[in-house]
């Protein structure tokens, strides 16, 4: 129920303001709902990698050669010589990575202040 809870206010925060609007909602949710600090963390953390690899997935879909392809030519010649990745996983491991750090410890700080407000 949280999971879908922060899918569903991360991204109607993330269309209507800016990229980082995940994070406060995970705060938000998690410290309004109460789950423990572990769990806070990983459902958080999942949250905010499908919403943003999603959202890089439905870039993709709608123009291969647009914003997805300029992000991926920003790190591919940090790739070796000869690989044969897409352009559309390396900017899904990327967004991956930071949405997930980024709403996870979001979220486990929402845990941890409910905790520290609550006195238990």
């Amino acid at each position: 129920m949280v999971y879908i809870l922060l899918l569903l206010l991360g991204s109607a925060a993330s269309y209507f303001g800016p990229w980082w609007a995940m994070a406060p909602v995970c705060f938000i949710v998690c410290a309004a709902v109460r789950p423990p600090a572990g769990v806070a963390f990983r459902i958080s953390a999942l949250a905010g990698i499908t919403l943003w690899v999603g959202y890089s997935l439905f870039l993709y879909r709608d123009d291969p050669a647009g914003l997805t392809g300029k992000v991926a030519g920003l790190f591919i010649p940090a790739l070796p010589a000869g690989s044969d990745v897409p352009p559309v996983v390396l900017v899904a491991v990327i967004a991956a990575c930071v949405s997930g750090l980024i709403s996870g410890f979001s979220g486990l700080a929402g845990a941890r202040f409910r905790q520290l407000i609550s006195g238990s």
